[in-house]
């Protein structure tokens, strides 16, 4: 599947919902943007896919790790057994000390990539949540960082953001690029897995909305735990379940003033 000529992707399943994973191509060589979930995604999808790009061995240079969660990481031992000369690119102090020995790279923000992809730091899933922007075209490939309102799927999918006065910066940040389209790791509501032009700015709204709802909730009713806020903020029809983690979270952040 293809967003453009350069950026192409296919969807692998996890539990309920689907990881999309991205081949970047340029001239000098290709990026993968993260590495699916399974082993047997990297054997009967990610093999056959790069090999249909006719991407060769020699021609993969990166895999770029937005955030080591399984759904995003769990196939990368696979990927590295079938292309062993990749380099490995994440800000995950983890992965980096997992794989210790082979070819790493621990990108800065700003940092490029052939030349082409530039790393731009999104925390708030995570706090080492990275993207690459394709500058030849502006498309900017997110991964898990921007999540709008959440997955519709089972558990609690919704706006799983662990730091969210960092997040809110990064979102400003983000507008401040010009990215002429955003695609991203999963079909977020509302605006799914991929926006272009003046719905760019929409889906970086839609990625504060549930942060700031959270916000004026917790003011409200300073005196109810977080499992009642929880509770609050997912009484609404059709509204997606947050977790209770990220309420925590919230209330954290209001305390010590970076919201």
């Amino acid at each position: 599947m293809k967003i453009n000529d350069h950026i192409h992707y296919i969807t692998t399943q996890y539990k309920d919902i689907f990881t999309t994973v991205y081949a970047l191509r340029t001239e000098h060589g290709s990026v993968l943007f993260d590495a699916a979930s399974f082993d047997s995604d990297i054997d009967t999808q990610v093999v056959p896919f790069l090999e249909s790009l006719q991407i060769l061995p020699q021609d993969l240079k990166y895999v770029f790790i937005s955030h080591n969660h399984a759904d995003h990481s769990g196939g990368l031992a696979r990927l590295l057994e079938c292309y062993p000369d990749v380099c490995i690119v994440t800000r995950s102090e983890t992965l980096r000390e997992k794989y210790k020995g082979r070819s790493f790279l621990l990108p800065e923000e700003g940092e490029k990539l052939l030349d082409t992809f530039r790393v731009v730091t999104i925390p708030g899933h995570t706090i080492d949540s990275a993207a690459l922007l394709d500058e030849r075209t502006m498309t900017l490939i997110t991964g898990d960082c921007l999540q709008q309102q959440g997955i519709r799927g089972s558990g609690d999918w919704a706006s799983n953001i662990s730091y969210p006065a960092e997040h809110l910066a990064a979102i400003e940040k983000v507008r401040a690029l010009g990215a002429k389209q955003i695609v991203t790791a999963h079909d977020y509501v509302p605006c799914g897995f991929r926006a272009e032009g003046d719905a760019v700015q929409k889906m970086l709204d839609e990625s504060k909305t549930p942060l700031l709802r959270l916000k004026a909730l917790l003011e409200e009713y300073p005196e109810e735990n977080d499992e009642q806020i929880r509770r609050r903020f997912s009484d609404f029809e059709n509204q997606l379940t947050i977790n209770v983690r990220v309420v925590a979270a919230m209330r954290a952040a209001i305390a010590d003033g970076t919201v």
